[in-house]
């Protein structure tokens, strides 16, 4: 990856390379406040016409690259939030925003949580818009 540590163009192009005959690919952001390419955490996302894309790598020089991509189609989104705070530090301000989606479960368990993190709350609300987006078009059409 780049030396610049909000550069996703790695994920882009690898999101690129996933989509099917007609998806169109919308936006990439990243998934983390920190773009590492060794992390547990999503570190960018993919909105694409069908879908959203999360990305997970890692990446173990001289051992090992792994990429994880998980599909996670607009219906199975139940609920999306956006939280954002400013913590006051002696010398400045630090911005955090969090976009937190709840995923139904196939077998009607409870919730899954997806936790996207970032420094600067326009972004966050950028990807929260788009998502938001997806799911009025689907309340719209009727669907679940």
């Amino acid at each position: 990856m780049g030396d610049d540590i909000d550069d996703i163009s790695d994920y882009r192009e690898a999101i690129d390379g996933l989509l099917l005959n007609g998806e169109e690919l919308e936006a990439a952001f990243p998934a983390s406040a920190k773009v590492v390419s060794d992390s547990d955490q999503p570190q960018a996302i993919g909105i694409t016409s069908h879908r959203l894309i999360v990305c997970h790598r890692r990446l173990r020089v001289g051992s090992y690259d792994r990429w994880t991509f998980r599909s996670i189609l607009y219906s199975r989104i139940e609920q999306v939030d956006l939280f954002r705070e400013e913590l006051f530090r002696k010398d400045r301000i630090d911005p955090q925003a969090t976009i937190t989606l709840y995923l139904s479960r196939p077998d009607g368990r409870s919730a899954n949580k997806l936790e996207l993190r970032y420094r600067e709350a326009a972004v966050a609300r950028d990807v929260h818009e788009r998502i938001l987006a997806h799911l009025l078009t689907l309340e719209a059409r009727g669907l679940p």
